[in-house]
């Protein structure tokens, strides 16, 4: 019972430094984001939405899931006191900013042939090595659960970093979006390798390779992802949906903000889980998952309806110039399949990522995200841009219900294994 306690002590704790973090950092995110749809006209906020739909794309290369993976291993190697385990940093690193050159070197030779938009993807340049290197540093503390150094100084550079973003958005419009966006990154990147005094500057290429394999998985699953989620952005931009490109970034981000105490939920108990399937705890793990099921359907559930009464007060009072009946046809359809987004943060991210089974993700997100984008071609031609969201309700469903299911009767068959 006392060591019952403890565990849930321990999990309240890590949680609430962690909530604290993730709320200072996608919050400071949300209010340049915000400060952006405020200081620029609606068809140049979409121009902005746009851009970063694109250099999302690159980042998925830039990283390919190695923050993910990171995490994984840095909680692995602690579970095993592994020697290796200040190695990994450095490692990991050192193959981001290689990613990260390639795809940059790609942009400012060929970027002007593919992409009307080419000087102001310049811009986003630094961004390519500066969010991976974030998220991967975000993943060692994780695995760490040094969740309290993490959250004092994403506090510190968040609060630094909306300050200088007012003034330069404010005076340099888009331009100055774009460079609020390096500029935190920056920050959190020099801070956060400064205070993780045990790296080993050593390149440790069998800690680089295991970690790879892995990665490849997630990198995969990312692009497909990606297909069903910011691809609709690219391919509203094609029709020349601009605005509406604006109400769907919108939403996206405030879902994204709703979703975070989630997030946060999968990445503290993604530790526990990791070390439980690593001990072929298969019973207690196949509990778990379902215990976090039907919180997820029941909250989300709860929260969709809450979002259908307040959401729209919110957006007239604060956002009036993007008050519109489309955005509010957007806001209905995409609450149907909040419960499910909820049910896929905390699956994804306390057991699929923790457990190595991010292949089942890719296995349905592939197939998902590629009929998502051939429906949105469809539907857009029947229904205008509204299509987008018809496609992403039956593509997202497809993937969740799916990796969901085949995660679940993978800890059936290992529980009738360890049995017999």
């Amino acid at each position: 019972m006392k060591k019952k306690y403890y565990q849930h002590k321990e999990t309240i704790h890590s949680f609430s430094w962690k909530t604290l973090q993730v709320f200072g950092k996608q919050g400071v995110i949300f209010l340049i984001f915000f400060m952006s749809a405020n200081f620029l006209a609606p068809e140049k906020f979409g121009l902005f939405s746009y851009l970063m739909a694109i250099v999302a794309l690159f980042i998925i290369f830039c990283d390919f899931g190695i923050s993910s993976a990171t995490s994984k291993y840095v909680a692995e190697y602690k579970a095993k006191k592994s020697k290796d385990l200040n190695k990994i940093l450095f490692s990991v690193s050192i193959a981001i900013i290689g990613l990260a050159t390639i795809i940059s070197l790609f942009i400012i030779f060929f970027g002007r042939f593919i992409f009307k938009e080419y000087s102001l993807l310049l811009y986003f340049i630094p961004y390519l090595f500066l969010f991976p290197l974030t998220s991967t540093l975000d993943g060692v503390y994780r695995g760490l659960k040094d969740f309290k150094k993490l959250s004092i100084i994403t506090l510190v550079v968040g609060f630094i970093s909306l300050i200088a973003s007012y003034f330069l958005i404010k005076s340099y419009f888009l331009i100055g979006a774009i460079i609020s966006q390096n500029l935190l990154f920056l920050l959190l990147t020099i801070f956060l390798f400064i205070f993780r005094r045990e790296t080993k500057f050593q390149l440790d290429k069998k800690i680089l390779k295991k970690i790879g394999r892995y990665a490849l998985i997630i990198g995969i699953t990312s692009i497909a992802y990606y297909l069903y989620s910011r691809a609709d952005i690219l391919i509203l931009k094609y029709f020349d949906y601009l605005i509406e490109i604006s109400y769907y970034e919108i939403l996206n981000k405030i879902f994204l903000i709703v979703l975070i105490p989630f997030t946060i939920l999968g990445q503290v108990i993604a530790p526990n889980i990791t070390r439980l399937y690593s001990k072929n705890n298969y019973k207690i793990l196949k509990e778990k998952l379902i215990k976090h099921i039907l919180f997820s359907l029941i909250i989300g559930t709860v929260i969709s309806l809450v979002l259908f009464l307040g959401l729209p007060m919110i957006i007239k009072l604060f956002l009036r110039d993007y008050f519109t009946n489309e955005i509010l046809t957007m806001l209905n359809l995409l609450l149907l399949i909040l419960p499910l987004r909820l049910l896929a943060t905390i699956i994804a991210q306390g057991h699929t990522l923790a457990t190595g089974n991010a292949h089942f993700s890719m296995w349905t997100m592939i197939p998902a995200g590629i009929f998502n984008i051939l429906l949105d071609f469809y539907f857009i031609s029947l229904f205008g841009f509204i299509g987008v969201i018809y496609s992403t309700l039956i593509c997202y469903t497809f993937a969740i219900v799916s990796f969901s299911t085949l995660y679940y009767l993978k800890l059936n068959r290992l529980i009738r294994r360890k049995v017999s």
